[in-house]
């Protein structure tokens, strides 16, 4: 996605590196063909523009300030649609009662055509810029999602999700069908050579996959040098139904391990009942650890020790793990993930019975500048982008967010006071800000929202060539969900209602 050459001059925030907020004051930043070609300051200004042949360099008002894009790097797409409800059952439970159902009637295409727009528009609007997404079980709707992330500009790893056991009778794949299908979807999304969108291997976890279906995934990725992502030790349900189902295992680790799944190119999910030999052998193997700490505080059944993880060598990023997480908002996960360090405190002092806090329990606590790096330079790392993304270092592409501060009264989510300096303002929008804050989003230094407006879907309506616009199609009825396995080898007196809705009278692929 080329770009003209432009500048902004301002105040820039950044974490080059953990814990330390960096504010590049009256910096002028030069982005050409998309990436930071200059990083200079006031006296360098008249200079830089003869050098790239600026008439002008664009100057932030005060108030305003630019951050790096957030990296989501933990995404359920096709959950989106009951995002904020289904907050009443463990997760086995939970995968039966909504999950399943849900994902399984984006097979009504014109459905998933129109859904997946509101996701990626919900995303872009709340400031992730990179989002690493797990499709659904069909290979048809996920090709939607890549085209509808490729048409409004976000930046995005994808894959189509494979489970060909312990599944409802409606929404499983035989495992030869699943290793095809998911080439099938690595080859689109390859063959559309959008530097912005990479495919990836998403067995969906140890309870659904088999062996030969994980192994086979893996000798996919191997041939196409894919991402992986999964879930791993990540609550005591699903913990207890792998060790029921592989005994001759240690671990969720172990298994994955045996499966050839951990790769320096690997994202696992939640991760909060790992030991510190599991998170040390993913460390060696550059696996990283999405954090996602507000679906762990309704599907988890522990905290996951960010600090600790990263002293044992572990890559580790931030999601909001939506549905599972209530918020589609990475601002959201950054606050959940100070709250979880606060909360490993608590519970600490709560255990030694006492009334002293000792330097031990303030070992897991992390501030707002930590969590800003898990959101863009963890998850960069993550990723494997850190050399594209994260900061605003020379050469590294221009993925960002026009911040404004200077909403007031009911117009915006908090206030600013007089006598209050560019920090304070810019640590309340990060606890406070949301959506109204972000003036611009820019990825690969194309802006793709602008106020109410998303730029590369508004020069295609403007074009005329907007057939397939993704808006165009009202949401179907969802179909009726099929009673399921269940997961935990537990009876549930829990199922979805039937007849509650009519089939879609859309055509639907099955495949």
């Amino acid at each position: 996605m080329a770009a003209d050459t432009f500048a902004f001059k301002g105040t820039f925030f950044h974490t080059p590196a953990y814990g330390q907020l960096e504010a590049l004051r009256d910096a002028v930043v030069v982005i050409q063909d998309g990436k930071i070609a200059r990083v200079g300051n006031s006296d360098d200004e008249a200079a830089l523009m003869r050098e790239f042949g600026l008439s002008e360099v664009r100057r932030l008002k005060e108030g305003q300030y630019f951050v790096p894009g957030f990296i989501d790097t933990h995404v359920h797409a096709p959950q989106y649609k009951f995002t904020g409800t289904g907050t009443d059952e463990a997760l086995m439970d939970w995968l039966k009662k909504y999950t399943f159902p849900a994902e399984g009637s984006f097979r009504d295409l014109d459905a998933a055509h129109h859904r997946y727009a509101l996701l990626v528009k919900r995303f872009l609007a709340n400031g992730t810029t990179t989002a690493m997404y797990y499709g659904s079980l069909h290979l048809e709707p996920n090709l939607i999602l890549v085209d509808t992330i490729e048409r409004l500009g976000q930046r995005a790893v994808v894959g189509k999700v494979n489970m060909d056991r312990h599944s409802p009778d409606d929404y499983v794949e035989a495992t030869a069908d699943g290793i095809r299908d998911a080439e099938e979807f690595i080859k689109y999304t390859q063959g559309k050579k959008c530097t912005r969108i990479e495919p990836c291997i998403t067995p969906r976890f140890i309870p659904t996959c088999t062996p030969e279906l994980m192994k086979g995934l893996a000798a996919v990725a191997q041939k196409y040098g894919t991402h992986i992502q999964s879930h791993i030790s990540e609550c005591c349900g699903e913990v207890n139904c792998v060790r029921e189902m592989h005994p001759e295992y240690a671990s969720d680790a172990a298994v994955f391990e045996e499966m050839g799944l951990l790769t320096s190119k690997t994202v696992m999910a939640h991760g909060t009942l790992l030991s510190d030999a599991d998170i040390k052998h993913l460390a060696s193997r550059g696996t990283a650890v999405s954090h996602c700490p507000l679906s762990n505080f309704f599907l988890g059944d522990a905290f996951f020790k960010v600090n600790h993880a990263l002293s044992l060598g572990l890559k580790v990023g931030l999601g909001t793990d939506v549905a599972g997480g209530i918020q589609p908002s990475m601002l959201s996960a950054q606050r959940m993930a100070v709250v979880n360090s606060r909360c490993l405190r608590a519970h600490k002092l709560a255990v030694s019975g006492g009334t002293i806090v000792t330097p031990e329990m303030e070992k897991d606590v992390i501030t707002f500048k930590e969590a800003l790096w898990l959101a863009t330079v963890g998850g960069a790392q993550a990723l494997n982008m850190e050399d594209r993304v994260g900061t605003f270092a020379v050469g590294k592409e221009f993925d960002a967010l026009l911040v404004d501060t200077n909403l007031g009264g009911t117009a915006g989510p908090f206030d600013v006071f007089e006598g209050e300096d560019d920090l304070q303002r810019f640590e309340k929008f990060i606890n406070l800000g949301d959506d109204r804050n972000l003036l611009e989003v820019y990825v690969q230094g194309k802006c793709v929202k602008r106020g109410d407006t998303f730029e590369l879907e508004a020069a295609i309506l403007k074009s005329g060539h907007d057939s397939d616009r993704p808006m165009a199609a009202p949401t179907p009825a969802e179909p009726n969900a099929e009673p399921t396995v269940d997961l935990a080898h537990q009876p549930s007196s829990d199922s979805p209602a039937s007849g509650e809705a009519e089939e879609p009278a859309a055509k639907r692929s099955r495949r």
